[in-house]
């Protein structure tokens, strides 16, 4: 159909991934707005499949997009996307939609909030971050990292969990653990943490 026909007819052809995808990669925001357009709903779908019921009552999955859809606003004005084929720039899709389930506010008062054995971690993320605003979405940005410094999905969501102040004994039945397994889990994760981020 020609361009003429879909202006009389008023049906444009859905945009090809790969055309929005090269279009993303030269900093073009219109392109990833029309990217969420199109294709939110399977990002959605993804993201609802990852989270258990019990994880729904913690997170709403249309403010999960919300946070998604900026992220990747401010990934690609800033020319970060680097994915040349389908596959990876799905991959980053849902990397960073699992990473929408952490909300910035929420976080900060968890850790300003956060003492005992908690406490020197709490500290030590607070600071990053705190360091991080001063960046366009920077402290959304250090969230994503710490994220990445846990190879294991599970450990990603204990720690989400742990960012949005969920107590452990609600985290183990987001994550199908009991509450002795999550504890256990979570000291790890700590240690792991305060490693990777030093201090």
């Amino acid at each position: 159909m020609s361009q003429i026909e879909q202006a009389v007819f008023g049906t444009v052809e859905p945009p090809s991934l790969g055309g929005l995808i090269e279009q993303m990669r030269s900093g073009d925001r219109a392109a990833a707005a029309r990217f969420v357009e199109e294709y939110g709903p399977r990002v959605r779908r993804r993201l609802r499949s990852k989270l258990s019921r019990a994880m729904r009552r913690v997170f709403d999955s249309q403010d999960l997009m919300s946070t998604f859809a900026r992220r990747l606003d401010a990934f690609v004005h800033a020319r970060k996307l680097q994915a040349t084929t389908e596959g990876q720039f799905w991959s980053l899709v849902f990397q960073m939609a699992e990473h929408a389930l952490i909300d910035k506010g929420r976080v900060f008062r968890r850790l300003l909030n956060t003492e005992a054995e908690d406490g020197p971690l709490a500290q030590r993320l607070h600071e990053r971050m705190s360091a991080a605003e001063d960046r366009e979405d920077g402290a959304e940005l250090e969230i994503a990292a710490t994220l990445d410094l846990l190879p294991d999905s599970t450990d990603r969501a204990i720690l989400s969990l742990w960012l949005s102040g969920t107590p452990h004994a609600v985290t183990a039945d987001c994550v199908g653990l009991s509450p002795a397994a999550v504890r256990q889990r979570w000291s790890a994760i700590r240690a792991r943490l305060r490693a990777g981020l030093g201090g």
